[in-house]
């Protein structure tokens, strides 16, 4: 993927996946729940389709070209993923853990990618010590705006959960990022609110 496309796939990556917790924060929970779930149902439902009919999958590899990884044509997409993540986030975690931990996905994933792939030097298993430094700012930063925004999340509680979206971004997991996250970033925070 080359730079232009890297920085589209970002831009959206944040944007994008801001689009759940911002919702969150303004539906009514039911109807918030059963929203999500419902999508994420149809685009699942899409993606299984896709993979059995190859025209279809030929016409959404063609149109999201720049935004999908060469290994997305035949596996399921980052925003397959960050929807079960969210489903399960809004489930199991309290409202604003869950908001923030899936904040955490849509900034430090982008950003960790964007910094290690335009100045990462100094590898680190497999990934780059200034992609995730950038990832544990940028959650840093998030948390913060999250905090002062008005959710209930104390300070230490967002560096604690920090680290765990950093660990879980730099750590080279058969499981997609996009999933591993915010469920490893919203445990350790609802462990640290015990």
């Amino acid at each position: 993927m080359n730079r232009s496309n890297t920085l589209k796939r970002g831009l959206f990556h944040i944007f994008g996946g801001l689009l759940i917790p911002i919702a969150a924060l303004f539906l009514p929970r039911m109807v918030f729940i059963i929203s999500l779930g419902v999508a994420t149902f149809i685009f699942l439902t899409f993606e299984l389709i896709r993979f059995r009919l190859p025209r279809i999958n030929r016409w959404f590899s063609s149109f999201f070209k720049l935004l999908l990884r060469e290994e997305e044509v035949s596996r399921l997409t980052g925003s397959s993923y960050m929807l079960i993540a969210s489903v399960i986030a809004f489930l199991v975690f309290q409202r604003d853990i869950a908001v923030l931990a899936l904040s955490f996905l849509a900034v430090g994933d982008a950003v960790a990618t964007l910094v290690g792939k335009q100045i990462g030097k100094r590898k680190l298993l497999g990934k780059t010590l200034e992609g995730n430094l950038a990832c544990f700012f940028s959650c840093i930063v998030i948390g913060f705006i999250i905090h002062y925004a008005g959710l209930n999340i104390g300070l230490l509680t967002i560096l604690v959960g920090s680290v765990g979206a950093t660990i879980a971004e730099a750590i080279p997991l058969p499981i997609n990022d996009n999933l591993t996250i915010p469920l490893l970033a919203g445990l350790v925070m609802t462990l640290m609110q015990l």
